[in-house]
């Protein structure tokens, strides 16, 4: 498994887990969104990630940035998308989360949420993103 894989598998895991955020969304966490047919609302997703090399004295190191994409169909109104953002925000930042052998967390942070309005004028769009240091032992 990359460590880009395992490190989506943490976040997703940890999102899961965290009863302030599954008490908005419930187990709607997705890597892929379902068909419009078949999703409720709100619910997260995951959008576009990248990696580059970090390291130093000695440590393999990967820095990952992962973009947690929440939605919400609320008639355009942003309350609900914005407690949501605020829960992930606060169960990622600075937290101390284990990732499997041969990979540590070194650092996870978040650095920006950004809300949208979607052009349908009735879906609101989150943007977190969330920044890890990951080493890598062999």
């Amino acid at each position: 498994m990359s460590s880009s894989e395992a490190f989506q598998n943490l976040v997703e895991a940890t999102l899961l887990a965290a009863p302030d955020v599954s008490a908005l969304v419930g187990d709607r966490v997705y890597e892929v969104a379902p068909p419009t047919d078949r999703r409720n609302y709100p619910d997260v997703t995951f959008g576009p990630s990248d990696g580059t090399d970090e390291d130093a004295d000695c440590i393999d190191g990967e820095e990952h940035v992962l973009q947690i994409d929440i939605w919400d169909r609320n008639f355009g109104r942003k309350s609900r998308l914005k407690r949501i953002a605020d829960a992930v925000r606060l169960v990622l930042h600075n937290a101390e989360l284990d990732m499997p052998d041969p990979y540590a967390l070194a650092l996870i942070e978040v650095s920006r949420v950004r809300i949208l309005d979607d052009p349908d004028g009735i879906t609101v769009h989150g943007v977190v993103s969330v920044r890890a240091i990951i080493e890598t032992y062999a």
